[in-house]
């Protein structure tokens, strides 16, 4: 679980001013849908109290904090200590799509849809 919510946390995470793409005022509602490179898909959420959740395939949530430190967004799993990082990618607005490396070093797909399906 932990992977897999690391995974996304990814490059989504653009929460630029931060999903991966603006800080939490513009993500608020909306949902970073991740791709893996075998197909998984994830959908995440970030929070404007620094907080996440991720949907994952088979329907379970996990849930997480994060922080902006720099250039990257790092996010740690409930339960979990150690933090995840990945490039935080900002400027991307709804609708924007992009490829970057996951924490685990692999390439994802990112997308920034409208809301919250």
């Amino acid at each position: 679980m932990k992977k897999l919510a690391v995974a996304l946390a990814l490059g989504v995470i653009s929460m630029a001013g931060v999903a991966v793409a603006q800080p939490a005022p513009n993500n608020d509602n909306n949902t970073f849908v991740v791709t893996e490179a075998n197909g998984t898909v994830l959908r995440y959420h970030f929070n404007s109290d620094g907080t996440w959740d991720v949907l994952t395939p088979d329907g379970h949530t996990v849930t997480g904090t994060f922080a902006i430190n720099g250039d990257q967004v790092c996010m740690t799993a409930a339960g979990q200590t150690e933090a995840a990082c990945v490039q935080n990618n900002t400027g991307k607005q709804v609708g924007d799509t992009w490829t970057q490396a996951g924490s685990d070093g692999s390439q994802v797909s990112i997308t920034l849809v409208a809301g919250r399906p």
